[in-house]
């Protein structure tokens, strides 16, 4: 049961930490592809959500979610009382 005390972890040396410089430089598509597809999908999924709530929820047209007089109707909805 001797674990060496005072010894290095291999991922310690410099020799390990130049193959993950390199080794991180092949994942640049792949963290290239998430940095921007999770915003797209975050955008998607907020519209669809939009549009089914409003559509459902609300038994209104699910195409005004993309109309601009709605939101400037629930924005002075919100905000009528606020001087």
């Amino acid at each position: 049961m001797n674990q060496g005390k005072g010894q290095r972890f291999p991922r310690d040396t410099q020799e390990v930490t130049q193959k993950e410089r390199v080794r991180s430089g092949k994942s640049l598509p792949l963290t290239l592809a998430k940095v921007l597809l999770v915003p797209i999908l975050l955008f998607f999924s907020l519209v669809i959500g939009l549009m089914i709530g409003y559509g459902s929820l609300g038994d209104k047209p699910a195409a005004e979610v993309f109309d601009l007089g709605t939101y400037k109707h629930m924005y002075d909805l919100l905000f009528s009382d606020t001087q």
